[in-house]
């Protein structure tokens, strides 16, 4: 067994892994995830500058999501590659703009992106959805009825949920951000979504990769080929300008924690919390996914070590989302970029470490240099931040389109029978479109559900009055 770098320190059921010390450097994995981060790291920014942050503040943002990213595998010792919940992100867009949360006016575009109001109830809704969130992870790792609860969710629920991540988040894309933030660039936007789709999910690329080096290099960078070229083609044909500058800037952490952090702008109230549960329980589900998806890679890559015994424990993987998820809501709220996979960059590194110690000797020094050894210094450089701010959008568009085909064919190959299919699709309608809310009435008691409350409600009713209750075991 290998022992010689990756034991790291143990407190408690975690493993601290220090950089450099229980961590061995590769460059290959760092340069690659320099270059990957750099293409997505500020996916969040755009979203954070719609609810009513500076530039500065959202780039903060993204530091302060980016740092507790790290620490799942630096400081918890997850043995994932971890990322945000990221389908959860179009429904949680969709709900806040649906209450007025977010893209309020008065908006204004700046280097390709919307500014938009500030308002503390934004960032006070996230917090009820962290703080439930934080909650729900903790409860259910501990006693591990995670897995009994997911199983208990009807097929037909579960794929209208997931295929309703995949509608919202082409809704955003397509319609709702199309004038604002397609048509900005609608050339090198299409060319980056075009080439994007092709090196992540055309059966035809990967069947070049399976025969060619460069082609299955090419297809192991994500989104990052697409990206670079749609740069190269929006600065060649003027639809970005760029105004790089030169030197280092800490990112404005100050002002972001007054604006979004609970103890500055007050505690979400009683109606926030109600409204946040189906975005909490959509979010766990979409969670649990994720960790089976993750543990499942890992497995399957651990029949090739027999040197490296990884340690998989899916208490301690809730455990790591919970606390990373409760110190978000305390510096800075923002659901749902706290969870457990980034899977494009999880296969990546478990293909590499399971060709054997020569290749990788430690999961961990793949994963913890791909994350940069837990040093966001991308977010401190000038010439960078100011590279990457008018292709932000792009790269949140790219997030979401590659989101919603992925999620579109996990969705659709839930349902077992005519019915459960039918059934996902009115609630991933539903779920995505709904801005209708219920005020349910019983005797002297009244409580007003939200557009999510009434989907969810109408798809539970639906799934076992169409599809029954007879759902199969492998559901």
């Amino acid at each position: 067994m290998n022992t010689s770098k990756s034991d790291g320190i143990k407190w408690g059921p975690f493993t601290l892994r220090v950089p450099f010390i229980h961590i061995t450097f590769r460059s290959a994995e760092f340069i690659q995830g320099l270059v990957i981060s750099g293409a997505t790291a500020f996916a969040a920014a755009p979203i954070a500058m719609a609810m009513g942050l500076t530039f500065n503040e959202a780039i903060a943002l993204s530091l302060i999501s980016g740092t507790l990213i790290s620490a799942g595998p630096l400081i918890f010792g997850e043995p994932m590659a971890p990322g945000w919940i990221t389908p959860a992100v179009p429904i949680v867009i969709g709900a806040l703009a649906a209450a007025g949360l977010y893209g309020a006016a008065p908006c204004q575009t700046i280097n390709n992106n919307l500014v938009c109001a500030y308002n503390p109830q934004t960032f006070q809704f996230m917090a009820a959805m962290c703080i439930e969130f934080t909650i729900l992870v903790l409860v259910l790792g501990l006693t591990g009825w995670g897995k009994l609860l997911v199983e208990k969710i009807p097929n037909g629920l579960k794929a209208g949920i997931i295929l309703g991540a995949a509608l919202a988040a082409f809704n955003q894309v397509f319609i709702t951000d199309f004038e604002s933030k397609y048509m900005l660039q609608p050339v090198s936007m299409t060319v980056a979504l075009v080439l994007c789709v092709i090196t992540t999910f055309s059966n035809p690329f990967k069947n070049l990769g399976a025969k060619n080096k460069f082609f299955k290099f090419i297809g192991s960078l994500g989104l990052l080929p697409g990206f670079v070229v749609a740069g190269l083609i929006a600065f060649y044909l003027q639809e970005v300008t760029f105004d790089i500058q030169w030197g280092w800037q800490v990112p404005a952490l100050g002002s972001l924690i007054e604006k979004t952090s609970p103890f500055f702008i007050g505690f979400p109230s009683i109606e926030m919390y109600k409204d946040a549960i189906p975005l909490v329980l959509i979010g766990y589900m979409l969670l649990f996914g994720d960790l089976v998806t993750g543990t499942e890679i890992l497995k399957d890559a651990q029949k090739h070590r027999t040197d490296q015994i990884l340690p998989i424990d899916l208490n301690r993987s809730h455990l790591s989302v919970g606390i990373r998820n409760l110190l978000g809501t305390i510096i800075n709220p923002f659901f749902p970029t706290q969870g457990a996979l980034w899977t494009g960059v999880h296969v990546v590194v478990a293909d590499k470490w399971k060709q054997g110690p020569e290749a990788m000797p430690s999961i961990f020094d793949g994963i913890g240099s791909y994350y940069l050894m837990g040093i966001p210094f991308l977010y401190f450089t000038l010439p960078f931040v100011t590279l990457m701010e008018p292709l932000m959008g792009m790269a949140l568009a790219l997030t979401l389109v590659l989101t919603g085909f992925a999620c579109a064919f996990v969705g659709m190959g839930i349902p077992k029978q005519n019915s459960e299919m039918a059934t996902a699709l009115i609630i991933a309608f539903l779920i995505s479109f709904n801005t209708h809310s219920f005020e349910l009435s019983i005797f002297n008691f009244s409580v007003e559900l939200g557009p999510l409350w009434v989907s969810l409600l109408i798809g539970l009713f639906l799934s076992l009055v169409v599809d029954g209750s007879d759902q199969e075991e492998s559901a």
